[in-house]
Protein backbone atom coordinates (compact mmCIF):
# COMPACT_ATOMS: atom_id res chain seq x y z
CA UNK A 1 0.00 0.00 0.00
CA UNK A 2 2.86 2.36 0.84
CA UNK A 3 4.42 1.86 -2.61
CA UNK A 4 1.12 2.62 -4.32
CA UNK A 5 0.69 5.82 -2.33
CA UNK A 6 4.22 6.87 -3.22
CA UNK A 7 3.44 6.28 -6.89
CA UNK A 8 0.29 8.42 -6.74
CA UNK A 9 2.08 11.17 -4.85
CA UNK A 10 4.84 11.23 -7.43
CA UNK A 11 2.33 11.47 -10.28
CA UNK A 12 0.68 14.41 -8.55
CA UNK A 13 4.00 16.23 -8.11
CA UNK A 14 4.88 15.43 -11.74
CA UNK A 15 1.56 16.88 -12.87
CA UNK A 16 2.34 20.17 -11.15
CA UNK A 17 5.72 20.37 -12.85
CA UNK A 18 4.26 19.46 -16.26
CA UNK A 19 1.49 22.04 -15.87
CA UNK A 20 4.07 24.74 -15.15
CA UNK A 21 6.09 23.61 -18.17
CA UNK A 22 3.07 23.64 -20.48
CA UNK A 23 1.96 27.10 -19.43
CA UNK A 24 5.47 28.54 -19.66
CA UNK A 25 6.20 26.95 -23.03
CA UNK A 26 2.84 28.07 -24.36
CA UNK A 27 3.59 31.66 -23.38
CA UNK A 28 7.01 31.43 -25.02
CA UNK A 29 5.47 30.08 -28.24
CA UNK A 30 2.79 32.76 -28.33
CA UNK A 31 5.28 35.58 -27.79
CA UNK A 32 8.18 34.15 -29.75
CA UNK A 33 10.88 36.66 -30.63
CA UNK A 34 13.45 34.97 -32.86
CA UNK A 35 15.92 37.67 -31.94
CA UNK A 36 15.76 36.62 -28.29
CA UNK A 37 15.96 32.84 -28.47
CA UNK A 38 18.65 32.51 -25.77
CA UNK A 39 16.44 34.40 -23.32
CA UNK A 40 13.48 32.10 -24.10
CA UNK A 41 15.69 29.04 -23.70
CA UNK A 42 16.97 30.29 -20.35
CA UNK A 43 13.43 30.90 -19.15
CA UNK A 44 12.33 27.40 -20.07
CA UNK A 45 15.46 25.87 -18.55
CA UNK A 46 14.86 27.73 -15.30
CA UNK A 47 11.24 26.57 -15.25
CA UNK A 48 11.77 22.86 -15.84
CA UNK A 49 15.30 22.24 -14.56
CA UNK A 50 16.26 18.60 -14.94
CA UNK A 51 12.74 17.26 -14.37
CA UNK A 52 12.35 15.51 -17.73
CA UNK A 53 15.82 14.02 -17.49
CA UNK A 54 15.32 12.44 -14.06
CA UNK A 55 11.57 11.70 -14.20
CA UNK A 56 11.79 8.43 -16.20
CA UNK A 57 14.17 6.76 -13.74
CA UNK A 58 12.25 8.12 -10.76
CA UNK A 59 9.03 6.74 -12.21
CA UNK A 60 10.61 3.37 -13.02
CA UNK A 61 11.64 2.98 -9.39
CA UNK A 62 8.01 3.16 -8.27
CA UNK A 63 5.43 0.40 -8.57
CA UNK A 64 2.10 1.53 -10.04
CA UNK A 65 -1.10 -0.03 -8.73
CA UNK A 66 -2.27 -2.82 -11.00
CA UNK A 67 -5.26 -0.80 -12.16
CA UNK A 68 -2.88 1.99 -13.29
CA UNK A 69 -0.43 -0.14 -15.24
CA UNK A 70 -1.79 0.99 -18.61
CA UNK A 71 -1.79 4.59 -17.44
CA UNK A 72 1.78 4.23 -16.23
CA UNK A 73 2.98 3.13 -19.65
CA UNK A 74 1.14 6.01 -21.33
CA UNK A 75 2.44 8.55 -18.83
CA UNK A 76 6.01 7.37 -19.43
CA UNK A 77 5.48 7.78 -23.18
CA UNK A 78 4.15 11.30 -22.63
CA UNK A 79 7.23 12.18 -20.58
CA UNK A 80 9.44 10.99 -23.44
CA UNK A 81 7.59 13.20 -25.93
CA UNK A 82 7.74 16.24 -23.64
CA UNK A 83 11.42 15.65 -22.96
CA UNK A 84 12.09 15.48 -26.70
CA UNK A 85 10.18 18.73 -27.14
CA UNK A 86 11.95 20.53 -24.33
CA UNK A 87 15.38 19.22 -25.33
CA UNK A 88 14.84 20.11 -28.98
CA UNK A 89 13.94 23.67 -28.09
CA UNK A 90 16.76 24.12 -25.57
CA UNK A 91 19.40 22.66 -27.87
CA UNK A 92 18.30 24.56 -30.96
CA UNK A 93 21.02 26.94 -32.13
CA UNK A 94 19.75 30.51 -32.60
CA UNK A 95 19.99 31.53 -36.21
CA UNK A 96 18.46 30.67 -39.59
CA UNK A 97 18.10 26.96 -38.80
CA UNK A 98 16.31 27.43 -35.50
CA UNK A 99 12.92 27.30 -37.22
CA UNK A 100 13.33 23.60 -38.03
CA UNK A 101 14.31 22.82 -34.43
CA UNK A 102 11.29 24.76 -33.21
CA UNK A 103 8.88 22.93 -35.53
CA UNK A 104 10.20 19.52 -34.45
CA UNK A 105 9.98 20.57 -30.81
CA UNK A 106 6.40 21.66 -31.35
CA UNK A 107 5.40 18.37 -32.96
CA UNK A 108 6.90 16.39 -30.04
CA UNK A 109 5.02 18.63 -27.64
CA UNK A 110 1.73 17.90 -29.39
CA UNK A 111 2.36 14.15 -29.34
CA UNK A 112 2.85 14.43 -25.60
CA UNK A 113 -0.30 16.52 -25.23
CA UNK A 114 -2.29 13.93 -27.13
CA UNK A 115 -1.18 11.15 -24.76
CA UNK A 116 -1.78 13.23 -21.65
CA UNK A 117 -5.21 14.35 -22.83
CA UNK A 118 -6.29 10.75 -23.37
CA UNK A 119 -5.16 9.96 -19.80
CA UNK A 120 -6.67 13.07 -18.19
CA UNK A 121 -9.07 11.05 -16.01
CA UNK A 122 -6.00 10.10 -13.96
CA UNK A 123 -4.51 13.60 -14.09
CA UNK A 124 -6.84 15.97 -12.21
CA UNK A 125 -4.24 18.72 -11.85
CA UNK A 126 -3.54 18.80 -15.57
CA UNK A 127 -7.24 18.93 -16.45
CA UNK A 128 -7.16 22.64 -15.65
CA UNK A 129 -4.85 23.18 -18.63
CA UNK A 130 -7.57 22.20 -21.08
CA UNK A 131 -10.29 24.46 -19.68
CA UNK A 132 -10.85 28.19 -19.51
CA UNK A 133 -10.66 29.37 -15.88
CA UNK A 134 -14.37 30.17 -15.76
CA UNK A 135 -15.24 26.61 -16.84
CA UNK A 136 -13.23 24.75 -14.19
CA UNK A 137 -16.11 24.66 -11.72
CA UNK A 138 -18.14 22.83 -14.39
CA UNK A 139 -15.41 20.26 -15.11
CA UNK A 140 -17.43 17.13 -14.28
CA UNK A 141 -20.28 18.08 -16.61
CA UNK A 142 -17.83 18.85 -19.41
CA UNK A 143 -16.38 15.35 -19.08
CA UNK A 144 -19.69 13.48 -18.87
CA UNK A 145 -20.57 11.61 -22.04
CA UNK A 146 -24.21 11.88 -23.03
CA UNK A 147 -26.32 8.77 -23.51
CA UNK A 148 -27.10 7.56 -27.01
CA UNK A 149 -24.02 8.97 -28.75
CA UNK A 150 -22.70 6.46 -31.27
CA UNK A 151 -19.80 8.38 -32.80
CA UNK A 152 -16.47 9.08 -31.12
CA UNK A 153 -16.01 12.21 -29.03
CA UNK A 154 -12.94 14.01 -27.74
CA UNK A 155 -9.78 14.41 -29.84
CA UNK A 156 -9.95 12.36 -33.03
CA UNK A 157 -7.33 12.09 -35.77
CA UNK A 158 -8.40 11.03 -39.26
CA UNK A 159 -5.79 9.68 -41.68
CA UNK A 160 -5.26 10.87 -45.21
CA UNK A 161 -7.34 9.25 -47.96
CA UNK A 162 -7.44 9.57 -51.73
CA UNK A 163 -10.13 12.20 -51.23
CA UNK A 164 -8.63 14.42 -48.54
CA UNK A 165 -5.55 15.12 -46.43
CA UNK A 166 -5.42 13.99 -42.82
CA UNK A 167 -7.28 16.10 -40.28
CA UNK A 168 -7.89 16.39 -36.58
CA UNK A 169 -11.32 16.82 -35.09
CA UNK A 170 -12.41 17.77 -31.60
CA UNK A 171 -15.93 16.90 -30.47
CA UNK A 172 -16.83 17.99 -26.93
CA UNK A 173 -17.03 14.99 -24.61
CA UNK A 174 -20.56 16.03 -23.62
CA UNK A 175 -21.74 16.21 -27.24
CA UNK A 176 -25.29 15.09 -27.89
CA UNK A 177 -27.03 14.85 -31.29
CA UNK A 178 -30.17 16.34 -29.75
CA UNK A 179 -29.01 19.84 -30.70
CA UNK A 180 -26.87 21.46 -33.39
CA UNK A 181 -23.33 22.48 -32.48
CA UNK A 182 -21.23 25.36 -33.84
CA UNK A 183 -18.01 24.42 -35.62
CA UNK A 184 -14.70 26.24 -36.11
CA UNK A 185 -12.44 25.33 -39.02
CA UNK A 186 -8.89 26.24 -37.91
CA UNK A 187 -6.01 26.30 -40.38
CA UNK A 188 -2.39 25.75 -39.34
CA UNK A 189 0.55 27.87 -40.43
CA UNK A 190 3.18 27.00 -43.02
CA UNK A 191 4.79 23.59 -42.47
CA UNK A 192 2.36 22.98 -39.61
CA UNK A 193 -0.26 20.26 -39.16
CA UNK A 194 -3.83 19.91 -38.06
CA UNK A 195 -2.89 17.85 -35.01
CA UNK A 196 -0.59 20.71 -34.00
CA UNK A 197 -2.74 23.82 -34.45
CA UNK A 198 -5.92 22.31 -33.00
CA UNK A 199 -4.42 22.55 -29.48
CA UNK A 200 -4.52 26.35 -29.67
CA UNK A 201 -8.30 26.09 -29.85
CA UNK A 202 -9.04 23.26 -27.42
CA UNK A 203 -9.65 25.27 -24.25
CA UNK A 204 -12.39 27.52 -25.64
CA UNK A 205 -13.97 24.73 -27.69
CA UNK A 206 -14.20 22.37 -24.72
CA UNK A 207 -15.31 25.09 -22.32
CA UNK A 208 -17.96 26.64 -24.56
CA UNK A 209 -19.18 23.78 -26.72
CA UNK A 210 -17.66 24.01 -30.19
CA UNK A 211 -16.57 21.35 -32.63
CA UNK A 212 -13.13 21.92 -34.15
CA UNK A 213 -12.02 20.82 -37.60
CA UNK A 214 -8.28 21.27 -38.09
CA UNK A 215 -7.18 20.10 -41.56
CA UNK A 216 -3.68 19.37 -42.78
CA UNK A 217 -2.71 21.04 -46.05
CA UNK A 218 -2.09 18.61 -48.88
CA UNK A 219 1.39 20.03 -49.45
CA UNK A 220 3.88 21.41 -46.93
CA UNK A 221 1.72 24.52 -46.74
CA UNK A 222 -1.60 25.75 -48.13
CA UNK A 223 -2.13 26.02 -51.88
CA UNK A 224 -2.34 29.81 -51.86
CA UNK A 225 -1.60 30.06 -55.59
CA UNK A 226 -3.97 27.22 -56.58
CA UNK A 227 -6.72 27.44 -53.96
CA UNK A 228 -8.79 24.57 -55.36
CA UNK A 229 -6.14 22.00 -54.37
CA UNK A 230 -6.88 22.36 -50.65
CA UNK A 231 -10.41 23.73 -50.83
CA UNK A 232 -11.73 20.46 -52.29
CA UNK A 233 -9.97 18.47 -49.57
CA UNK A 234 -11.35 20.69 -46.80
CA UNK A 235 -14.86 20.58 -48.23
CA UNK A 236 -14.82 16.77 -48.22
CA UNK A 237 -13.63 16.74 -44.60
CA UNK A 238 -16.34 19.22 -43.66
CA UNK A 239 -19.04 17.13 -45.32
CA UNK A 240 -17.78 14.02 -43.50
CA UNK A 241 -18.05 15.80 -40.17
CA UNK A 242 -21.55 17.04 -40.96
CA UNK A 243 -22.65 13.53 -41.91
CA UNK A 244 -21.52 12.18 -38.52
CA UNK A 245 -22.32 15.04 -36.14
CA UNK A 246 -25.10 17.58 -35.69
CA UNK A 247 -23.38 20.71 -36.99
CA UNK A 248 -25.15 24.06 -36.86
CA UNK A 249 -24.70 25.18 -40.47
CA UNK A 250 -25.60 28.74 -39.43
CA UNK A 251 -22.66 28.89 -37.02
CA UNK A 252 -19.64 27.63 -38.93
CA UNK A 253 -16.55 29.81 -38.61
CA UNK A 254 -13.10 29.90 -40.20
CA UNK A 255 -9.77 31.09 -38.84
CA UNK A 256 -6.12 30.44 -39.60
CA UNK A 257 -2.59 31.48 -38.70
CA UNK A 258 0.13 32.76 -41.05
CA UNK A 259 -0.21 30.79 -44.32
CA UNK A 260 -3.42 29.49 -42.76
CA UNK A 261 -4.51 33.12 -42.38
CA UNK A 262 -3.70 33.75 -46.04
CA UNK A 263 -5.72 30.69 -46.99
CA UNK A 264 -8.57 31.83 -44.73
CA UNK A 265 -9.12 34.74 -47.13
CA UNK A 266 -9.12 32.41 -50.13
CA UNK A 267 -11.40 29.73 -48.70
CA UNK A 268 -13.62 32.22 -46.92
CA UNK A 269 -14.29 34.32 -50.03
CA UNK A 270 -14.60 31.37 -52.40
CA UNK A 271 -16.95 29.40 -50.14
CA UNK A 272 -18.52 32.26 -48.23
CA UNK A 273 -21.84 30.43 -48.10
CA UNK A 274 -20.34 28.10 -45.47
CA UNK A 275 -19.11 30.66 -42.97
CA UNK A 276 -20.79 33.09 -40.60
CA UNK A 277 -17.43 34.81 -40.13
CA UNK A 278 -13.76 34.43 -40.99
CA UNK A 279 -10.71 35.57 -38.99
CA UNK A 280 -7.33 35.56 -40.76
CA UNK A 281 -4.46 35.97 -38.28
CA UNK A 282 -0.95 37.05 -39.30
CA UNK A 283 -1.69 36.35 -42.96
CA UNK A 284 -1.89 38.42 -46.12
CA UNK A 285 -4.00 38.61 -49.25
CA UNK A 286 -2.64 36.22 -51.86
CA UNK A 287 -2.44 37.30 -55.52
CA UNK A 288 -4.95 34.49 -56.10
CA UNK A 289 -7.62 36.69 -54.48
CA UNK A 290 -7.40 39.28 -57.27
CA UNK A 291 -10.02 37.62 -59.43
CA UNK A 292 -12.25 36.98 -56.43
CA UNK A 293 -12.11 40.62 -55.38
CA UNK A 294 -12.83 41.84 -58.90
CA UNK A 295 -15.93 39.64 -58.89
CA UNK A 296 -16.72 40.70 -55.31
CA UNK A 297 -16.99 37.08 -54.27
CA UNK A 298 -18.14 36.62 -50.69
CA UNK A 299 -18.95 40.30 -50.33
CA UNK A 300 -21.33 39.55 -47.46
CA UNK A 301 -18.84 37.50 -45.43
CA UNK A 302 -17.80 39.16 -42.16
CA UNK A 303 -14.02 39.42 -41.76
CA UNK A 304 -11.92 40.06 -38.65
CA UNK A 305 -8.27 40.62 -39.55
CA UNK A 306 -5.77 40.29 -36.68
CA UNK A 307 -2.13 41.24 -37.17
CA UNK A 308 0.93 42.09 -35.11
CA UNK A 309 2.82 45.34 -35.56
CA UNK A 310 6.13 43.46 -35.33
CA UNK A 311 5.26 40.71 -37.82
CA UNK A 312 8.53 39.79 -39.54
CA UNK A 313 6.96 37.61 -42.27
CA UNK A 314 4.00 39.66 -43.48
CA UNK A 315 4.73 43.36 -42.79
CA UNK A 316 1.93 45.20 -41.05
CA UNK A 317 2.02 47.98 -43.65
CA UNK A 318 0.97 45.50 -46.33
CA UNK A 319 -1.93 44.28 -44.22
CA UNK A 320 -3.09 47.82 -43.51
CA UNK A 321 -3.15 48.52 -47.25
CA UNK A 322 -5.06 45.32 -48.05
CA UNK A 323 -7.64 46.17 -45.38
CA UNK A 324 -8.17 49.56 -47.00
CA UNK A 325 -8.60 47.81 -50.36
CA UNK A 326 -11.17 45.38 -48.96
CA UNK A 327 -13.13 48.20 -47.35
CA UNK A 328 -12.98 50.26 -50.55
CA UNK A 329 -14.43 47.36 -52.54
CA UNK A 330 -17.24 47.01 -49.99
CA UNK A 331 -16.21 44.13 -47.73
CA UNK A 332 -17.15 44.24 -44.05
CA UNK A 333 -13.75 44.24 -42.30
CA UNK A 334 -12.90 44.59 -38.62
CA UNK A 335 -9.20 45.13 -38.01
CA UNK A 336 -7.36 44.45 -34.75
CA UNK A 337 -3.70 45.45 -34.68
CA UNK A 338 -1.62 44.04 -31.83
CA UNK A 339 1.10 46.54 -30.85
CA UNK A 340 3.27 44.06 -28.95
CA UNK A 341 2.82 40.91 -31.07
CA UNK A 342 4.95 39.50 -33.85
CA UNK A 343 4.19 36.20 -35.62
CA UNK A 344 3.62 33.19 -33.39
CA UNK A 345 1.01 30.84 -31.92
CA UNK A 346 -2.44 32.10 -31.02
CA UNK A 347 -3.81 30.62 -27.79
CA UNK A 348 -4.84 33.89 -26.11
CA UNK A 349 -5.69 35.49 -29.43
CA UNK A 350 -8.15 32.69 -30.18
CA UNK A 351 -9.63 32.81 -26.68
CA UNK A 352 -9.82 36.57 -26.13
CA UNK A 353 -10.24 38.03 -29.61
CA UNK A 354 -11.42 35.52 -32.20
CA UNK A 355 -13.99 33.48 -30.30
CA UNK A 356 -15.69 36.49 -28.65
CA UNK A 357 -16.01 38.01 -32.12
CA UNK A 358 -17.46 34.79 -33.53
CA UNK A 359 -19.94 34.69 -30.66
CA UNK A 360 -20.99 38.29 -31.31
CA UNK A 361 -22.10 37.48 -34.87
CA UNK A 362 -25.63 36.64 -35.88
CA UNK A 363 -26.12 33.10 -37.23
CA UNK A 364 -25.76 33.00 -41.00
CA UNK A 365 -29.05 33.01 -42.85
CA UNK A 366 -29.30 29.75 -44.77
CA UNK A 367 -30.43 30.02 -48.38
Amino acid sequence: MMAQEQYKEYIQRAEEKILLFLRTFEDIQENMDFGKIPEAQARLRDTIGDFFEVAPSALAALEPPEELSEFGAAFSAALTHLNNSCKGFLEGVPGPNFGAAFVNSRFSLCRGLDVLYNQRAHLPTLQAYWLLPEAESNRDALETRADGVDGPVGMIHHPQTQEHADYSLYVPEYYTPDKNWPLIVCLHGGYGRGDDYIWTWLRPAKSKGYLLLSPKSIGPTWSVLQPSVDSRSIRIMFDEVCETYAVDRARVYLSGLSDGGTYTYLLGLDQAELFAGIAPIAGELSPATDGMLRQKLGLDVLIHVIHGVHDFIFPVETVRSSNELLEHIGYNVKYTELPDWSHAYTYNINEKLVLPWFESLEPKVQS
